[in-house]
């Protein structure tokens, strides 16, 4: 199993276990407490890195 960094809209992250990429994209997307969806998640590699593995889409605003 791979540990994976999950970094919420608000700036907090954890660190949590899943088996797979699939997995952690999977089991981290179910409904959440309003204003706390997920920005991003990225899997740490066994020598220490860290890889991305899901970004949430960037939103733009209409320039003015």
């Amino acid at each position: 199993m791979s540990r994976y960094k999950v970094t919420l809209r608000n700036g907090t992250s954890s660190d949590r276990t899943f088996e797979s990429d699939f997995q952690a994209v999977n089991e981290t997307h179910r409904p959440t407490e309003p204003g706390a969806g997920i920005v991003k998640i990225d899997r740490y590699e066994d020598g220490g890195g860290v890889a991305g593995v899901w970004a949430a889409p960037a939103t733009s605003r209409p320039s003015r």
